[in-house]
């Protein structure tokens, strides 16, 4: 219902009440580590949606290259860019990206029409040849995107050890708000 803005806790369990239902909030972005989950977790989220922090794994299917991109990006090195479709983007600068942000543009023919919003007829790029590109490998006719906290990966790792650590951290912060 409109009179809902549901963007805190007690806005959805004010719909919850009234309504007799329960709106289980899965949280996405910003999330990288254990006390992360714990915090969001303690704002009544249900669950998280992570990316970024399974990207530079054994598992990913990405290449090697792709994944050093976020192991070797700094703070510094993560920007927004404007996609073709229109929509804002996190990637990691390099020099495909530094070139798409200073204006210039690179011809192409649409194979794939994958998505509505694209005019491919004016669009500085191809996205999805650009993402294809990068996921394998091939980063100077492509580009990373990445989470707000890509910077903090550290090593190519296997998803056992990142779930490790994951546990890890949120039942340390778990623990210390137990001790409070």
């Amino acid at each position: 219902p409109a009179r809902f803005n549901i963007t805190e806790p007690h806005e959805i369990s004010a719909f919850e009440k009234e309504f007799n239902k329960e709106v289980p909030v899965i949280a996405g972005g910003g999330i990288y580590s254990g006390s992360d989950i714990y915090d969001i977790m303690q704002h009544g989220a249900k669950g998280v949606k992570m990316g970024t922090r399974f990207v530079p794994t054994n598992e990913c299917d990405a290449s090697v290259k792709f994944k050093e991109t976020y192991v070797n990006c700094s703070e510094e090195d993560i920007t927004i860019i404007k996609s073709p479709v229109g929509l804002p983007g996190r990637a990691i600068k390099n020099d495909f990206v530094e070139k798409i942000n200073s204006g210039e543009t690179e011809a192409f023919k649409c194979y794939w029409k994958c998505l509505k919003s694209c005019d491919s007829k004016n669009a500085p790029y191809c996205i999805a040849r650009a993402l294809y590109n990068a996921s394998k490998g091939d980063l100077e006719n492509g580009f990373a995107f990445a989470g707000s906290k890509a910077h903090l990966s550290k090593r190519i790792e296997p998803v056992k050890h990142v779930i490790q650590d994951l546990k890890l951290e949120y039942y340390k912060c778990r623990i210390k708000d137990y001790f409070k």
